[in-house]
C-alpha cells in the first residue's frame, strides 16, 4: 500500500510536467523493488490524471462538444466565429490523436516490454531533457494553432509513447518550437492526452491486463488524481513565465543518475 501511494504521488507530480511520468514510474518501481507484469499500474494512474484534465478544461471541452454537435447537425450554418474555432479545435484533436492510435496498436506488445526496462527509460529521460531545453529556448509565439502544427504535435505524442519520453515535454515543446501560442500549446497538449489515455486504458481493461490488489490500485489512482490537478497548474505557470526549458536541466542529470542506479541496484 505504501509503495502504491508513493507511485501514485510520483505519477501526480510528473504526469503533466515535461519530465515523463511513465519514465519516473518505471524507475521508481525498479528502485522500490516493485515487480509487476505489463503496464497495469501506469494505465490506472494515467487514467486518474486524465480525470484531472477533464475537470481542469471542463469549460473548453464543453464548448468543443457543443460546437461539434452543431457542426454535425447543422453543417456549420449559423455558427458564431467562436464556435467555428472550437469546432476546428475538435477536428484538430481528432486528427492529432490518430498517430498515437496507430503506433499504440501496431507496437502495443513491444511498448509494454519497454515499461519493464528501467535502463532504457533512464536514457530516454536524458533525450527528453535535451529536447525540452532546445525547444524551450527556441520557442517563439507567432500564430494560432493550425492543422499542420496539430498533426506535428500529434506525431510528437505518438513518439512519446516510449517510456522516458515525456508526452507533455514533446507535445508542448513541439508546439512552442512551431510558433504556437503558449496557452494554445498547453491546452492542446492536455486535450490530446484525453482520448489517447482513455483508449489505452480501455484496451488494457478489455485485454485483461489490468490486475493487482484492488485497494492498492485505488490508493495509487486517488493519489494521482488529487495531485494531477496541481501539476497542471504548475505546467501552465512554467510555460507562460518562459520557464519551460528549466525542466530539461532537471531531466538530464536525473536521467544520468537513474541510469547509474538502475545498473547498480
Amino acid at each position: 500500500m505504501l509503495n502504491a501511494i508513493v507511485l501514485g504521488l510520483v505519477q501526480a507530480l510528473t504526469e503533466f510536467l515535461p519530465v515523463s511520468s511513465s519514465g519516473h514510474l518505471v524507475i521508481a518501481k525498479s528502485l522500490l523493488g516493485v515487480r509487476e507484469v505489463g503496464i497495469s499500474l501506469e494505465v490506472v494512474t494515467h487514467f486518474a490524471t486524465v480525470v484531472a484534465v477533464i475537470v481542469y478544461l471542463r469549460k473548453r471541452i464543453g464548448r468543443m462538444l457543443l460546437a461539434g454537435s452543431k457542426g454535425l447537425f447543422y453543417r456549420g450554418t449559423g455558427m458564431l466565429e467562436t464556435e467555428m474555432r472550437d469546432l476546428r479545435l475538435l477536428v484538430y484533436l481528432v486528427l492529432g490523436t490518430l498517430p498515437a492510435a496507430v503506433v499504440g496498436l501496431a507496437l502495443r506488445d513491444a511498448i509494454g516490454r519497454l515499461f519493464e526496462n528501467a535502463t532504457a527509460t533512464s536514457a530516454m529521460l536524458i533525450i527528453t531533457g535535451i529536447f525540452v531545453v532546445l525547444t524551450g529556448r527556441l520557442s517563439k509565439e507567432k500564430t494560432a494553432l493550425r492543422l499542420p502544427q496539430a498533426l506535428a504535435i500529434g506525431v510528437a505524442q505518438a513518439v512519446a509513447i516510449v517510456p522516458g519520453l515525456s508526452r507533455s515535454g514533446l507535445t508542448v515543446g513541439t508546439g512552442l518550437a512551431l510558433g504556437v501560442g503558449k496557452r494554445e500549446a498547453f491546452e492542446f497538449s492536455l486535450l490530446l492526452s484525453v482520448p489517447a489515455v482513455l483508449a489505452a486504458s480501455a484496451l488494457e481493461v478489455l485485454g485483461g491486463r489490468v490486475g493487482g490488489e484492488p485497494s492498492v490500485i485505488v490508493a495509487a489512482a486517488l493519489t494521482a488524481l488529487l495531485g494531477g490537478y496541481v501539476s497542471i497548474s504548475l505546467l501552465f505557470r512554467a510555460i507562460v513565465k518562459n520557464k519551460f526549458h528549466l525542466f530539461g536541466y532537471y531531466l538530464i542529470p536525473a536521467g544520468l543518475v537513474a541510469l547509474v542506479l538502475t545498473r547498480v541496484l
